[in-house]
């Protein structure tokens, strides 16, 4: 009787540990409690698989790992049931090319790791298997386009090619990533932006740009096109007169920041910590830094054509001062001269041009304006009333305007949430909005840094108290003892 209850237990048991196993199978669960959310997906990347699940297109992986090379393949493997985890239409299946040659063939497969991507006529290859690498190639999986940003040159601006702390190619490389072509533009040798450019970047001119080239840029403006601009303290005037039409009060001032000291930095350094809730800067925690930055504002007098507003700020305790209180080191509030902080240092406008609605297709000319508001050309095969209509929509472009040109250099690039505000301007600005967000996360060292205070427990715990308490028990039991023994 005893033993077959003893049996029944174990069969229950058992079969209760059965039934757990299979519905943490069939209905996994993850707990993610690392500091920086390393086995959780970026918000971007979640985005885009929103994208896909929203449009019902089943996304298929196959990966191509040997099968010796078994941490490489459980690597990837966790990294793919993230995604599997958000969009169960993403499914994926491993291949050892060396066993499965037809299957390699057929792809094309001569190396490995690779991992083939696709969705529904589309496919994409990867060398490696990141997060980042994964989510833009399932970017553009997504895209029907190429897009094109230029990188105007000529003014002493940041070089997108150079790699010299004050270069700006390591920005440059990310927007790569992010699916879009680069290229250099110089204004004074061609009569106007391509028509293949989506964005225009302005990176720290030293000089202001010519009147001719200031016109150019209004055009690529009126017919949709999309401007950053990244200035430098009392430097192109006329580029400041130039975005005054676009929503941007950009004043001869540089911000001073007691803050940035406090936290280890230098005064022309402010750091930005408040936000106003936009699509670029939604759900964004992040401080970000602005070497030598001018004051950004909004005109409190609405500009015609323009919807302006103001995103970043630097901190109460900053306050603007002029070039000559820079030059004699007189860096002190002047409330003659100066504004007190929270001091915009970055805007954003869209302007719309109303007059595309009266401009009629003249005979034999391409459109220069696309439905989405962008660059673009008719299709061949539309007739004249859809032309007519195309080119009679309502254009808007997109400007972003920075107070600072180093936020984006090489130095300073990759420094706390300059990366993620930059590349989710780029976002906005090329109209992609389902690509802003947070970057996937880096795995970076955390140093331990104690207190004094701190430092001594540490050392005092293991090394003193706990051998301490040992001896304590030790003489506290021989005492017990020997009054037991003696009574």
């Amino acid at each position: 009787m005893l033993g077959g209850g003893t049996a029944a237990g174990i069969i229950l048991f058992l079969a209760i540990i059965a039934t757990i196993q299979f519905i943490t199978v069939r209905h996994p669960v993850r707990w993610d409690l690392t500091s920086i959310g390393e086995h959780t997906l970026a918000p971007q990347s979640k985005k885009v698989l929103d994208t896909f699940r929203s449009q019902n297109i089943p996304v298929h992986v196959l990966a191509f790992y040997e099968t010796k090379s078994s941490q490489a393949r459980e690597a990837a493997r966790d990294l793919l049931d993230r995604y599997r985890d958000v969009d169960p239409n993403f499914t994926y299946s491993f291949v050892d090319p060396d066993i499965e040659r037809a299957t390699a063939h057929k792809y094309k497969v001569d190396a490995y790791p690779t991992l083939v991507l696709t969705a529904k006529d589309k496919e994409e290859r990867l060398e490696s298997a990141t997060e980042e690498d994964i989510t833009n190639a399932l970017a553009r999986l997504l895209r029907h386009e190429v897009k094109t940003v230029y990188f105007l040159q000529g003014h002493g601006e940041l070089s997108p090619k150079s790699s010299e702390p004050d270069g700006m190619n390591v920005a440059k490389e990310h927007i790569e990533k992010q699916n879009y072509k680069t290229a250099e533009l110089i204004l004074l040798q061609a009569p106007e932006v391509p028509k293949d450019a989506t964005m225009l970047i302005i990176a720290g001119p030293k000089a202001d740009p010519l009147e001719s080239e200031l016109e150019a840029i209004k055009d690529f403006i009126k017919r949709g096109g999309s401007l950053m601009v990244l200035l430098n303290p009392f430097q192109t005037p006329k580029l400041t007169q130039f975005l005054e039409t676009y929503g941007f009060d950009t004043k001869k001032d540089i911000v001073v920041d007691k803050m940035s000291r406090a936290l280890g930095g230098d005064y022309l350094m402010p750091v930005i910590t408040q936000y106003k809730e936009s699509p670029i800067t939604k759900n964004f925690t992040l401080a970000s830094f602005f070497p030598e930055v001018r004051s950004v504002r909004v005109p409190k007098k609405p500009v015609p054509s323009v919807i302006a507003e103001e995103l970043a700020f630097s901190s109460p305790l900053s306050w603007t001062i002029t070039e000559n209180q820079l030059q004699t080191g007189e860096a002190t509030f002047d409330p003659k001269t100066g504004e007190k902080g929270p001091i915009p240092v970055m805007a954003i406008s869209t302007y719309t041009n109303y007059e595309s609605l009266n401009q009629a297709k003249e005979p034999g000319t391409p459109d220069k304006v696309s439905k989405e508001g962008g660059p673009g050309s008719a299709s061949a095969s539309e007739g004249p009333a859809d032309s007519d209509q195309k080119a009679r929509q309502l254009v808007k472009a997109r400007i972003a305007t920075f107070g600072s040109a180093q936020f984006a250099s090489n130095k300073f690039y990759n420094l706390s949430g300059n990366r993620d505000l930059f590349m989710n301007t780029v976002s906005w600005l090329a109209a992609d909005e389902n690509l802003i967000a947070i970057r996937p996360k880096e795995r970076r060292a955390q140093p331990l840094v104690l207190t004094m205070g701190q430092s001594q427990a540490v050392m005092f715990i293991p090394v003193v108290l706990v051998p301490l308490a040992w001896i304590v028990a030790g003489v506290l039991v021989y005492w017990y003892r020997r009054r037991t023994v003696a009574a």
